[in-house]
């Protein structure tokens, strides 16, 4: 294997960011920013949806330490009630489960988050509400990423509802998406772990919130209680049979895995079979807290791009760029780089305030010099993901917008390695062939239409989310 460690540091050094990387030892990156350089690990791009639905079952079944697990949202999505039983499995044969998820979307419902506390998997909510943490309403977790045992991780773009893995079934998700992860097996994954468990420590989190289902009412003496003892004992009676249904359904869940045609129970699959492994995989992380205090995911993902000599092919749902990122690849387009964009269609996206940020922009872009496409749908785009000079792979949680670079926190793999680009680039290429070339009228070359393929309701809704909305939360799109 050629190693690239010594490639990189060389060519960094012409920047701000990397005079610390190269000096750092491993223990204090990790407690910082920094992407960290591991030593030979397996790094495997995850395409398919059910590839990515099959791997998540493998991790937790065949995790024999610890799991630990980091999501932006949940519901009560049939799927997602699926892995919450494989991980009351994992706990039950003795292994540690941390489960950590953005307070604002955490939309399981409280009697099964009761339920598996008491089964004895480690439950934390990211920024819940408080009246003396005001300014956390905006800062929410977009991390999602699966550990187990300290040697494997997944991370990308995808939650846990049935949308995320192709499959049409009900949910609060009305889209069906296609995303991308990256399995990981080597040091880097215990790089990450070292990242989760700074976060889990950190005054950031705080103990799942369960109400009437918290053991500490359902432990209450009722009886002390003058003039609320009935109401207290039937509340407690209630809960107690709430959490019982709730251990049920994800027992019937658990059960119907059996026969479900998305994966496998007891595969045995091993994903690191026939993969190459790859020198320097780095693992980038925001700073634990505050955002902006030090350079994070994005800034580091916006150094790649300025040193591009080639081209920059980007895939993100979102494309807002703020004055940095817009300098950036303003920068890169004036020294020859050619920067291809794959972003969604009116079409094809479901978030107007985003899309509302993005769509009078677009003259401006393609005018700059950006090569912008734009996918048909009726799938959702939601890869995140930037391939630099037909050799730098980065994959991760972040969107090229102002909410990922100054307010969610992010995550991102990063890997050199020309055959791993090959691969990538077939896929980004792919996703062309359902995708319109803009052209600089701001129009889908070849459409009259401003909107092809688009409901007038739609628009309408797009429309007013433009001019009353989006303009007063710019910065947080």
């Amino acid at each position: 294997m050629v190693r690239k460690r010594d490639t990189y540091t060389t060519t960094f050094r012409r920047h701000a960011l990397l005079p610390r990387l190269t000096s750092l030892a491993l223990a204090s990156v990790v407690a910082g920013w920094l992407p960290s350089i591991a030593t030979a690990d397996v790094f495997r791009i995850i395409d398919s949806g059910q590839a990515a639905a099959q791997v998540r079952v493998d991790m937790i079944q065949q995790a024999r330490h610890e799991i630990a697990i980091e999501l932006h949202r949940a519901s009560n999505d049939g799927l997602v009630l699926s892995y919450l039983a494989l991980l009351r499995d994992a706990v039950r044969r003795g292994t540690e489960v941390r489960f950590l998820i953005d307070a604002s979307f955490n939309k399981i419902p409280k009697s099964i988050q009761a339920h598996l506390v008491q089964e004895g998997i480690l439950m934390k909510e990211y920024h819940p509400a408080r009246l003396t943490k005001r300014g956390w309403i905006t800062k929410r977790l977009h991390d999602k990423v699966i550990l187990t045992d300290r040697t494997q991780m997944l991370i990308g773009g995808r939650n846990l509802e049935y949308p995320f893995f192709g499959v049409a079934k009900k949910s609060y998700v009305k889209k069906v998406y296609i995303d991308r992860d990256a399995y990981l097996q080597g040091a880097v994954a215990e790089v990450a772990h070292q990242y989760f468990m700074q976060l889990w420590n950190s005054v950031e989190v705080m103990d799942a919130r369960l109400g009437r289902y918290d053991q500490r009412y359902l432990t209450r003496n009722c009886s002390l209680l003058r003039g609320e003892d009935n109401r207290c004992a039937e509340s407690k009676t209630e809960a107690l049979r709430g959490i019982k249904r709730a251990a049920a359904l994800l027992d019937r869940h658990r059960a119907e895995l059996a026969s479900d045609s998305l994966v496998q129970l007891d595969s045995g699959t091993d994903w690191s079979i026939g993969q190459r492994d790859i020198d320097g995989v780095q693992f980038l992380h925001d700073p634990i807290g505050r955002k902006g205090k030090e350079p994070g995911t994005f800034q580091a993902v916006l150094e790649y791009m300025d040193m591009a000599e080639k081209s920059i092919v980007i895939e993100s749902p979102y494309f807002i760029l703020s004055k940095n990122s817009k300098k950036i690849l303003r920068r890169a387009i004036d020294r020859g780089v050619k920067v291809r964009v794959l972003t969604n269609s009116l079409a094809s996206t479901q978030n107007f305030f985003a899309h509302g940020g993005y769509v009078g922009k677009k003259k401006r872009l393609v005018r700059m010099g950006l090569e912008v496409w734009e996918y048909k749908g009726p799938k959702m785009l939601h890869a995140k993901t930037v391939l630099i000079d037909d050799k730098l792979v980065i994959i991760g949680n972040f969107n090229i917008d102002p909410r990922s670079e100054f307010l969610n926190t992010e995550l991102a793999v990063v890997a050199q390695d020309e055959q791993l680009a090959r691969q990538l680039q077939s896929s980004m290429d792919g996703h062309l062939e359902n995708a319109w070339l803009i052209g600089s009228n701001g129009k889908a070359v070849g459409e009259s239409k401003l909107f092809p393929n688009t409901k007038m309701s739609k628009i309408i809704k797009l429309r007013a989310y433009q001019l009353l909305l989006v303009p007063l939360i710019r910065d947080q799109l």
